[in-house]
């Protein structure tokens, strides 16, 4: 009986050494276990991103984050209802791209819970109050803005040093330039007439500058009216500048301004930076230039018209949330504003990056967005927007009839004005 005990403590010890490897690394702790590698799935409707999350899991491995990212994206007219649907039977992704707000798309994940606050999780020093009050609701940031889009005017550069034009600083300079160009049979301006969106679009980049800042605070808190002498002679001075537009105006698309314009046929255009990329596209050895609609005045400060493009938010039952907080924290970064601005081409939202020297459009619209983006808005991404009807909805579908000469400015200043009141809450005290 004795051999045959110590027969099997040695069996035994000797299974217990081969399976420990020591008395100093116990059989029960994995060497891998530092090493796993976590999946944090994103969903979005910009294909155009896979490159950029690509850089950015390179970009955190090298960090010694063991993350992979796992993108996803589908069509824009799909990925709202694939969204909403997944992410209420809980097979959404852990980050999901949310639009701005105000609007019922991103508020109904917010007030069904289904994405999560991020104040007090992430620092997000880097990216402005402005561009982060499109995405704040109840208080509360729902979501790391990606992207922000500048609009105002763009011009053909070979054009205004041929006459030697400044930049204007007051709407009068501006109209000097269009007299001295329409006098000399070159078109001042190509205007997407026959699409109601970029004309709303026009009238707010011009609104943030004129009226100005101060007029849209005061419509904010129901102090000023959409129907007041300000408003209107906003409205009359954008009229009459439409004798300074191609001819038949309003049966030209998007598509036609870009094209006409990346070629010469007029010297300016009131659009986005993102339609930059297009131009150039069609036209190789077109240089665009760029400034903000300017104010009524010289004196006047001009303001830019900045409205974020699209945030990233955290699945509030997300599978791996503490990895997911970790790529989001990248995100609100300058690493990754340079991995952005490098790889699409646009405007990060984060501040602090360097822009591409070899795209100096780009610097130029980053930091006029920076540094006087308009605080007071009243097209997408404002107050004014959050019902129906609203500003936009209303310059939309009227600014055509307006410039057709079917009403006035007057009338369709009245017409924004009881759209608002129907549910705006600073004009139903």
């Amino acid at each position: 009986m004795k051999k045959i005990f110590l027969i099997v403590m040695m069996v035994v010890l000797s299974m217990a050494l081969f399976a420990g490897g020591s008395q100093d690394e116990p059989a029960n702790t994995p060497a891998v276990a530092k090493t796993e590698m976590v999946t944090v799935s994103i969903w979005g409707w910009r294909a155009q991103d896979a490159t950029v999350w690509e850089k950015v899991e390179a970009a955190l491995q090298a960090k010694g984050e063991n993350i992979d990212i796992e993108f996803q994206s589908y069509a824009p007219t799909e990925y709202d209802s694939k969204m909403n649907l997944s992410i209420q039977g809980g097979s959404a992704a852990d980050i999901v791209y949310t639009r701005r707000l105000p609007g019922d798309r991103t508020q109904a994940l917010i007030d069904n819970g289904y994405i999560e606050a991020i104040d007090g999780q992430l620092d997000l020093s880097n990216i402005s109050e402005t561009t982060l009050n499109s995405i704040r609701s109840n208080d509360k940031v729902w979501g790391v803005p990606f992207a922000n889009q500048v609009i105002g005017v763009f011009y053909n550069t070979e054009i205004f040093e041929k006459y030697g034009f400044d930049e204007p600083e007051s709407w009068a300079e501006l109209l000097s330039i269009c007299e001295t160009l329409d006098a000399d049979g070159v078109t001042p301006f190509m205007v997407p007439g026959k699409e109601g969106w970029a004309l709303a679009m026009q009238n707010a980049m011009t609104g943030v500058s004129m009226p100005g800042q101060d007029w849209i605070k005061a419509a904010s808190m129901g102090d000023a009216k959409f129907s007041d002498p300000a408003f209107v002679d906003l409205l009359t001075k954008m009229n009459d500048l439409k004798k300074y537009y191609q001819k038949d105006f309003t049966a030209n698309s998007v598509a036609e301004m870009s094209a006409g314009f990346a070629f010469g046929q007029a010297a300016m255009v009131f659009y986005g930076i993102w339609e930059v990329k297009t131009w150039q596209e069609l036209n190789p050895d077109f240089v665009p230039g760029y400034f903000p609609v300017p104010p009524a005045e010289k004196s006047m400060d001009p303001a830019v018209y900045v409205y974020m493009d699209g945030s990233y938010g955290l699945n509030a039952a997300a599978k791996e949330k503490a990895a997911a907080l970790k790529v989001l924290q990248f995100t609100a970064t300058p690493d990754y504003g340079t991995i952005f601005a490098e790889d699409r081409g646009e405007i990060t939202a984060v501040k602090g990056v360097a822009i591409p020297s070899d795209n100096a459009i780009l610097a130029e619209c980053y930091a006029a967005g920076n540094e006087i983006a308009g605080e007071y808005l009243y097209w997408v991404g404002s107050p004014f927007a959050a019902g129906t009807p609203n500003v936009y909805t209303v310059l939309r579908e009227r600014l055509q009839a307006m410039y057709l000469d079917e009403i006035t400015p007057a009338q369709l200043a009245v017409e924004v004005q009881e759209g608002l009141e129907m549910w705006f809450g600073p004009y139903q005290k």
